[in-house]
């Protein structure tokens, strides 16, 4: 287990955490280069899931926890707080880029994508979380988070 301060008490799996954003990484690639752009309703939809009613209740995550057992790999457990304010960051960005595409703003909507796609792939792939040091920031600053 890697140390961490005592943000929040609860704690995630960091490995569930980045194959999850393997997973949104991809669904924004293919959202991007496809004309199935439902794929971002379904990433914000994910991310309010995950918000709102817990990782747990996450299809998207529920299927990628049964994978992990499967294959029995050791859990990464790390705190939850910083890993809760980059899924409402997420959740923003993916309801923002919804948005664009609602009102037919393609070129911005492909823009905000791919700087999403970014800081997601930079999670998946090198578990560097954008939203996590945003978060250290805000709380040095003194700015109260839930």
């Amino acid at each position: 287990m890697k140390n961490s301060c005592p943000i929040v008490k609860e704690r995630v799996d960091e490995n569930l955490i980045r194959l999850n954003s393997g997973i949104i990484f991809t669904a924004l690639i293919l959202f991007a280069m496809t004309p199935a752009k439902w794929l971002i309703f379904a990433i914000a939809a994910d991310f309010a899931v995950r918000i709102f009613l817990g990782v747990k209740r996450s299809p998207v995550c529920f299927a990628l926890k049964k994978a992990l057992n499967t294959f029995n790999v050791e859990p990464c457990m790390i705190n939850a707080g910083p890993k809760r304010f980059a899924a409402k960051l997420g959740l923003g960005f993916s309801l923002m880029i919804s948005l664009l595409c609602i009102f037919q703003m393609t070129d911005t909507a492909m823009i905000a994508a791919a700087v999403m796609s970014v800081i997601v792939g930079l999670e998946a792939f090198w578990g560097y979380c954008v939203g996590c040091k945003i978060y250290g920031i805000l709380t040095f600053l003194g700015i109260k988070l839930k």
